[in-house]
């Protein structure tokens, strides 16, 4: 598998192209299941693998998923040459009830807490990447900031970076860990697909005071063409299968479901079919060709096989034109 740089110039890593979401790992997708896609995906090459500390609280307990990947770790030996990003900020406090009223936010002493509860749970002594999961306005900034750069700076975690943020916090972030002498955040994770949603359906407003769900579109590809030391990491790119399953159409509450979009779908569909591809690698290909890492959610072998697949996919500049400009 291909494989690029994240980081900082103080601080950087080599990473697998894609990562492998584990989110479902240890509740809704059966642990064999998991076991196998993740054996398949180091066999490939992946090394960059993704969890947090409330997955999946919605069908256990939170954690889940940081468990079963600790025993895999410890039954194949080879943490050394896997690149384990977890979070915190979003695992609720109230056992049993994830609504997101109880979620134990950003505090310094909830994040310092957080990690010594992940750490555990996966088997590890450092945590290679470290997520602020969901963009907390109720506590100052500084203070998280101040309270990941600690981790960095104790060796506890190697990168910091942030998920669900809004771009001018991004910013503000960094340049608060700047003034503070800090790891600046050198990824965010993000909702982002080929498709743009329509801006209107963002608005949904969460505990924390920020949309939950904060799509990657032009303001962030913008601000990361600006600066090459933050990479995005794309989640839900794939639209839960909207692209490929006419039983999940294109949701208008999630806001892809308007004439812009079906426009670039048509384009995407066409390009598939001139390439004998499937969108869904078209999808993952685009993304590539800008940089970003796509997260993929695989639940089968099958789905991470297409996936797998998605990376040898070269677009020359006209299909990335047709594609961007669609």
């Amino acid at each position: 598998m291909l494989s690029r740089t994240i980081g900082t110039s103080e601080s950087s890593r080599t990473v697998s192209a894609l990562c492998l979401g584990a989110m479902n790992f240890g509740t809704s997708t059966p642990t064999d299941t998991a076991i196998a896609i993740l054996d398949r995906f180091v066999e490939a090459g992946g090394t960059f693998i993704d969890t947090s500390n409330n997955y999946n609280q919605w069908h256990g307990h939170g954690g889940d998923s940081e468990e079963l990947l600790g025993r895999w770790m410890q039954s194949r030996g080879n943490r050394d040459e896997l690149f384990i990003a977890t979070k915190c900020g979003a695992r609720t406090t109230v056992p049993g009830d994830p609504d997101d009223a109880h979620w134990e936010g950003l505090g310094a002493s909830v994040v310092a807490e957080a990690v010594k509860g992940s750490l555990s749970r996966l088997g590890v002594d450092q945590i290679d990447l470290y997520y602020a999961h969901i963009d907390d306005r109720t506590t100052p900034l500084d203070e998280t900031v101040a309270a990941f750069g600690q981790l960095s700076a104790d060796g506890v975690v190697d990168l910091v970076g942030c998920s669900n943020t809004a771009t001018w916090r991004l910013d503000r972030a960094r340049q608060t860990a700047a003034a503070q002498g800090v790891a600046q955040y050198s990824v965010i994770q993000q909702h982002s697909s080929y498709l743009w949603p329509n801006p209107p359906s963002l608005q949904g407003v969460r505990r924390h005071g920020t949309p939950h769900f904060q799509h990657a579109g032009v303001e962030h590809f913008d601000y990361l063409s600006e600066h090459p030391d933050v990479t995005l990491v794309a989640y839900q790119a794939l639209l839960t299968g909207s692209y490929t399953r006419p039983d999940r159409p294109f949701s208008a509450q999630r806001g892809y479901a308007h004439p812009t979009a079906y426009v670039r779908y048509e384009a995407l569909r066409q390009i598939a079919h001139d390439l004998g591809v499937t969108p869904n690698q078209v999808v993952l290909a685009w993304l590539l060709h800008h940089n970003v890492i796509p997260l993929i959610g695989a639940s089968s072998l099958e789905q991470l096989e297409e996936a797998l697949a998605a990376v040898a996919i070269q677009l020359d500049a006209n299909l990335m034109d047709q594609l961007d400009n669609a």
